[in-house]
């Protein structure tokens, strides 16, 4: 059972809209039933998030001239229902070692973790159009992915198309004060080890979990050459460093005398270089693309390419190729790893029929390549040991040398190619009052398939003061490799609304979703938003 209650203020200046002030509250309470039925994990969440903005910090404001604003953005995500399903002598214990043990301690875990998202004081048009700035923590977002530091961002424009940008400062990290951990590097667990004892032969301190790195400060820097229009092109050259500072676990598993060695010199975390552009003519159509060169692991990290063509004013054509390679921060263990690139190439189409009716296709392929072939490498193992059919039934010893000859041999690594079939079919009628969306999916492949289709419908009654919703969804999966999992899954949600005014929205809804491995599930979720603007 969940219940969710979000509630947004929004109070603005009525004149010039010199400072804006931005708040939004949920609430949650539901569980998360193991499929085994052995295990509930109770939740009662709180997500709050509170803005400010100030405009036009230098009084009144005219275009071209320089204008300056200082904007920030604070997120609390809590959950009460942490340690919840915790009794006796365990209570307590996910989010505090010294409770039965350590047995149930989660590290990094906090009830009412806060995330200062976002705050900085900016600068633009400054010195006759030429200067642009940012001081605080802010968000950089391109071709290499979503990134946050606290720092300082320069940006000068010349009125020959160019911008160029530089900024430095500290990658935001998990662990650290008002930070979260959702910009850096994937493959690192980090974070705060307060808490842990500083001497590493005794419970509690790092030789317990030393997968579970220290954060410490990360110093960044970045460039970019990006076009300033003409309006219909843009393109941007950009290029990021981030190292790793403070001390890293550098094993698994503690010494026999309980300890574990470290490395604390600096080193490097990312070390990137990415260029994307798009072409848009609204009587034509469009061209993007994009690469990105990962100069640690010395390989091309992905590119994307993708044309658009407006056929006439009710169709638009596409095709798409997405090419991605896993990489990973430097220190992380997953760079000892092999890990190949997944590829999907498809082809889209989109058609007005009329101003009501519309429906969309999109389809293609997904590439998975594996180095060695997974089902003949371990065979292929056992044969090399003198151990036929082991697969499974034994361990073998990683420093035998006819099994390290053998995973070794380029022979035996030879790239192979998985392909998956993806489908989507899309149809749409609405007016003013009334919508109604069919949808359906397929992914289909050696190594199983997942197919299903929703409907949904809404109704607005009374000037959409009212509104009345509905949906349906049927599911299919299965995976070879687990047979027992497959299951076909029927849900079903129903919901009403209701809308006073401009300041305010309310809605409730009822879903109850069925298959054989958990049961019956069902959900109550309460919405309500409310606006006021002074």
């Amino acid at each position: 059972m969940a219940c969710l209650l979000p509630c947004a203020l929004v109070p603005r200046s009525a004149a010039a809209a010199d400072f804006e002030v931005e708040s939004t509250t949920g609430v949650q309470a539901y569980e998360v039933a193991s499929p085994w039925g052995d295990t509930n994990i109770e939740r009662r969440r709180l997500l709050q998030t509170l803005g400010l903005a100030v405009y036009n910090l230098q009084g009144d404001s005219a275009p071209g001239e320089a204008d300056y604003s200082a904007t920030v953005r604070l997120r609390l995500d809590a959950d009460f229902g942490i340690n919840g399903h915790l009794d006796g002598a365990q209570r307590g214990g996910e989010t505090d070692y010294s409770i039965d043990g350590g047995s149930r301690y989660i590290p990094g875990l906090r009830e009412a973790p806060i995330d200062l998202m976002y705050a900085y004081v900016e600068g633009r048009n400054v010195a006759g159009g030429w200067l642009g700035f940012r001081v605080g923590r802010q968000y950089v977002s391109d071709v290499l992915g979503w990134w946050s530091f606290d720092g300082a961002l320069l940006r000068v424009t010349t009125p020959y198309y160019v911008q160029l940008e530089a900024y430095g400062g500290l990658e935001q990290r998990g662990g650290l004060p008002l930070s979260t951990s959702r910009f850096e590097q994937q493959g690192i667990w980090r974070g705060s080890h307060r808490g842990f004892g500083d001497d590493r032969t005794q419970p509690g301190s790092a030789a317990d979990f030393p997968s579970y790195q220290a954060s410490d400060l990360a110093p960044a820097f970045g460039v970019a050459l990006e076009s300033a229009g003409p309006s219909f092109v843009h393109g941007r050259l950009t290029y990021r460093r981030v190292y790793n500072l403070g001390t890293s676990v550098t094993q698994q598993f503690p010494d026999p005398g309980g300890g574990v060695r470290t490395s604390d010199a600096s080193r490097i975390s990312q070390d990137r270089l990415g260029y994307a552009a798009n072409i848009n003519k609204p009587d034509l159509g469009g061209l993007k693309g994009g690469v990105t060169y990962d100069f640690y692991n010395q390989l091309v990290g992905s590119f994307y390419g993708g044309l658009e063509v407006y056929a006439g004013s009710r169709v638009t054509l596409g095709a798409d190729v997405d090419y991605f390679v896993p990489t990973f921060d430097a220190d992380s263990i997953w760079n000892w790893f092999t890990h190949d690139p997944i590829t999907t190439i498809t082809g889209r189409a989109a058609v007005d029929v009329t101003r009501e009716i519309d429906v969309a296709a999109w389809g293609g392929t997904r590439m998975w390549i594996a180095e060695g072939n997974p089902e003949e490498f371990g065979a292929g193992q056992c044969e090399a040991v003198n151990q036929p059919g082991c697969v499974g039934a034994t361990s073998l010893d990683p420093n035998d040398g006819a099994l390290r000859d053998y995973a070794r041999d380029e022979k035996n690594r030879a790239a192979t190619i998985s392909t998956d079939v993806l489908a989507n079919l899309a149809g749409r009628y609405r007016t003013r009052t009334t919508s109604v969306e069919l949808r359906g999916m397929l992914q289909t492949g050696e190594r199983g398939r997942r197919t299903g289709a929703d409907l949904s419908g809404e109704k607005r009654l009374s000037g959409q003061r009212y509104a009345l919703g509905a949906r349906m969804s049927l599911y299919n999966w299965e995976d070879p490799l687990r047979p027992d999992r497959g299951a076909t899954s029927f849900g079903y949600v129903l919901g009403a609304g209701y809308r006073p005014g401009e300041v305010a929205d309310f809605k409730i809804e009822w879903e109850h979703d069925m298959n054989r491995l958990v049961g019956q599930r069902f959900r109550v979720v309460g919405l309500m938003n409310l606006r006021v603007a002074p």
